[in-house]
């Protein structure tokens, strides 16, 4: 979703600033991929933290600080305790191998779809010229 939003930016400024080449760069694609990503990331890595925390063996005994009831009290314990910080260790390894990925995908996404319209549109040249010979 964010990715489409900026994307569409892109070609709206280019359309107003009446640029002649309103395409989008295989290059302009992978960093509209990694930004869009990144944002996500950012908003949702907490997210995973506590799911993972959630998910992860407790301590039953001990200090209350591990102990969680659900998802509220996780991140309320969490932030308490640990800071908030923590909702973000670990993050850089995940934006490396997630924003990567995310990128790589957009650009090879959108040069297929580039390639296919053009076959499809030589297609419909030549299914038009056998039409009218």
């Amino acid at each position: 979703m964010l990715y489409e939003t900026m994307l569409k930016k892109l070609k709206k400024r280019r359309s107003l600033n009446k640029q002649s080449n309103n395409g989008v760069t295989a290059l302009e694609i992978f960093l509209l991929g990694a930004l869009a990503k990144l944002g996500a990331t950012v908003v949702t890595y907490p997210l995973l933290v506590v799911k993972s925390r959630l998910q992860a063996k407790q301590l039953t005994t001990g200090d209350k600080r591990h102990r969680y009831k659900g998802t509220l009290d996780a991140i309320i314990k969490m932030i308490r305790y640990e800071g908030f910080a923590q909702f973000y260790k670990g993050m850089s390894t995940k934006i490396v191998q997630s924003v990567l990925a995310a990128a790589v995908l957009f650009m090879v996404k959108e040069e297929l779809v580039k390639g296919v319209r053009l076959l499809l549109i030589k297609d419909g040249i030549r299914a038009t010229k056998s039409k009218s010979h």
